[in-house]
């Protein structure tokens, strides 16, 4: 037996009952639960960096500011930074830049395809030429 064939023997699906199943099943759900735990940590974590102020004070909001000219320097949220940095991007041409802020802010064609007409054995019999 090759090196190959031995891989293949991984590759048989274990029959029902079989004890080994139980232990990958337990084996995957602790990792899924440790990647689930990482990710949650994570959104925390973005979500205070995000509503830090790039400099100590008192933070000007994004409704205070009239023009992109006028952020600069303003003491505004990183959120905020990042935001005006994308809309930068995207006025320079960034296609990606635009494709964010635009589905961000809900305007994002949708995708979605509706058909009004219903099928029955009969119709589909009909255009396939098959008699019933």
């Amino acid at each position: 037996m090759d090196k190959n064939d031995k891989r293949l023997l991984n590759l048989k699906p274990l029959k029902k009952g079989d004890p080994r199943c139980a232990e990958l099943q337990r084996q995957g759900a602790e990792k899924k639960k440790e990647n689930i735990a990482k990710r949650k940590s994570m959104r925390e974590d973005l979500d205070i960096l995000l509503k830090l102020t790039l400099k100590k004070g008192d933070m000007v909001g994004a409704d205070e500011i009239m023009s992109l000219a006028e952020a600069e320097g303003k003491n505004i949220s990183v959120q905020t930074a990042m935001d005006i940095a994308m809309v930068q991007r995207a006025m320079l041409g960034d296609v990606q830049a635009y494709l964010a802020i635009r589905d961000t802010v809900g305007e994002k064609p949708t995708d979605k395809v509706q058909m009004d007409q219903s099928l029955t054995i009969e119709s589909w019999a009909k255009n396939h030429n098959v008699k019933l």
